[in-house]
């Protein structure tokens, strides 16, 4: 039975969102009722919790890319293009700096 009531209780819980705060009256309620212990509640409450983190995550990463293919399609540079070119840049600002004074391009005109 604990089972069922469980997976009936995840199967609303996705179709609707839920706020913390409403999560935790329901589990109250059910701990009250005794369908559910403390430590059940308590868990299921941790589990929800983690599952909206990762959905929260999934969705971000979407969006992410979703607006990283925008940027690409207007020919605007992405985050990773300009952190490419700043790494390029100090490069060559690098060897530049380690190269000789003297290069035959700072001889005064005589």
């Amino acid at each position: 039975m604990n089972d069922m009531l469980k997976r009936g209780f995840f199967l609303g819980l996705g179709a609707a969102a839920y706020s913390r705060e409403k999560v935790q009256n329901y589990l109250d309620d059910l701990v009250y009722k005794g369908k559910i212990t403390p430590r059940e509640a308590q868990e299921w409450k941790e589990e929800l919790i983690q599952r909206g983190r990762e959905k929260e995550n999934r969705w971000s990463e979407k969006r992410k890319d979703k607006t990283e293919q925008s940027f690409k399609d207007m020919g605007l540079a992405t985050e990773s293009d300009i952190v490419r070119l700043e790494e390029k840049l100090h490069d060559i600002e690098q060897k530049l700096a380690e190269r000789p004074k003297n290069n035959g391009w700072d001889h005064p005109a005589e």
